[in-house]
């Protein structure tokens, strides 16, 4: 991160990682930066950005998001999706039903 920078976000991915969302400039360009970072050892300690993350112009990722929001339907997105009836399946039929 680089000196001046903002943190918006920090989010937890895993118990050693997780994503820090940034607020910054290069070469007076503004930019987002999403990347992940590895979570401190020790409780206190400094975290160490990787190489993992997309750093952007606000107006790219303004169209990102439009792609990720479509993507995941605005939000309607099951992570479990139903099972199919059972009418569904093969035709309502049952393939192991004697003939």
């Amino acid at each position: 991160m680089a000196e001046g920078d903002v943190v918006v976000a920090t989010i937890p991915k895993n118990a050693r990682e997780e994503l820090r969302v940034t607020v910054g400039e290069y070469n007076d360009i503004p930019l987002i930066d999403v990347r992940v970072w590895t979570v401190p050892a020790v409780p206190g300690g400094d975290g160490q950005p990787t190489k993992k993350g997309l750093s952007l112009r606000p107006e790219t990722w303004g169209e990102l998001l439009g792609a990720i929001e479509s993507a995941l339907g605005n939000g309607a997105v099951d992570p479990e999706p139903d099972e199919p009836a059972e009418d569904e399946i093969n035709g309502g039929e049952d393939p192991f039903a004697d003939e």
